[in-house]
C-alpha cells in the first residue's frame, strides 16, 4: 500500500527490469501515480497493467535494445522520464572470472544505462527536460564478497550518473542514481530468516526491513518536480548502514 502521493497523469515513463522484483514495484508505482509506463525486459510473466506497455529485451543486446527502443518510439514518441533499473548481481568468484564473464556483467549492468537515455534523449528533451534515474547499489561501498564486476559496474553507474548530469543539465534533463540497501524482494522474502532479520535491525540505523516499494518512491520523488533542483546525486536508501 502506497503511503506517498505523486501525479503523473499524462506522463510516460520507461522503466527497464519491470517484471519482478524493484522494477516492478516502481512500474506499479508510477501506474498507480497515473502514468502510462513502458516496461522492459526479458520476459514477463503476467498481463500487462492498463497503461502499461511491455516489451522483451535483452538488454545486454545493444543491436535488440537499439530495435525495441525503436519499436517503443515509433508507438509513443512522447517519453518524460526513464528508470535504469535492470541488471545482475550473479556472484563470481574474482579469480575465476572469465574475460566473457566480466564483459557479461557491465553489459548487463552498465553499458545500456548510457545506451538508453541516448537513444531516448530526443524525446525527453522535446518536453524541455525529464528525468533519468539510474539503479546503483550500496553494496560496491561495504566490501560485500565475490561481486567485483557487479561493484565496478554498480560503482561506475555513480560516475555515469554524474557525467551525465553536467552534460544533459543544459537541457534540464536531471540524472541521479537511487543505492538501495537489503530490500525485500522476492527472492530476498524466500529465503528470510530470524537471524537475517536480527542483523539487519543490528547493522541499520532505522530497525525495519526496506520494502521495494520503499525504493520505488525515492524513484518517484526523483521523477517528479519536487525534485527539479536535485541533479548528479545518488540517495543512498539503506536505512542507515553506508
Amino acid at each position: 500500500m502506497s503511503a506517498v502521493s505523486y501525479d503523473f497523469s499524462d506522463k510516460t515513463i520507461v522503466v527497464t527490469g519491470a517484471a519482478r522484483g524493484i522494477g516492478r514495484a516502481i512500474a506499479t508505482e508510477f501506474l498507480n501515480a497515473g502514468a502510462e509506463v513502458i516496461s522492459i525486459d526479458l520476459s514477463f510473466d503476467h498481463e500487462a497493467r492498463a497503461n502499461e506497455a511491455q516489451f522483451d529485451c535483452d538488454l545486454s543486446n545493444l543491436d535488440m535494445t537499439d530495435r525495441v527502443l525503436g519499436d517503443i518510439l515509433a508507438q509513443n514518441p512522447d517519453i518524460h522520464a526513464i528508470v535504469n533499473n535492470a541488471g545482475s548481481d550473479r556472484r563470481i568468484r574474482f579469480e575465476d572470472m572469465t574475460p566473457e564473464e566480466w564483459r557479461w556483467m557491465l553489459d548487463v549492468n552498465l553499458t545500456h544505462f548510457a545506451r538508453i537515455p541516448q537513444f531516448l534523449l530526443p524525446a525527453l528533451r522535446q518536453h524541455g527536460g525529464g528525468s533519468i534515474v539510474n539503479m546503483s547499489s550500496s553494496a560496491w561501498m561495504k566490501l560485500a564478497g565475490n561481486l567485483a564486476a557487479y561493484h565496478a559496474a554498480k560503482a561506475g553507474i555513480v560516475g555515469l550518473t554524474r557525467g551525465m548530469a553536467r552534460d544533459l543539465g543544459g537541457d534540464f534533463v536531471r540524472v541521479n542514481a537511487i543505492a538501495p540497501g537489503r530490500v525485500m524482494t522476492e527472492r530476498a522474502q524466500s529465503s528470510v530468516s530470524e537471524s537475517f532479520v536480527a542483523e539487519t535491525h543490528k547493522i541499520q540505523c532505522i530497525p525495519a526491513l526496506i520494502q521495494m516499494e520503499d525504493i520505488a518512491h525515492t524513484a518517484l520523488w526523483l521523477s517528479s518536480d519536487g525534485s527539479k533542483f536535485v541533479t548528479g546525486q545518488t540517495i543512498v536508501v539503506d536505512g542507515g548502514v553506508v
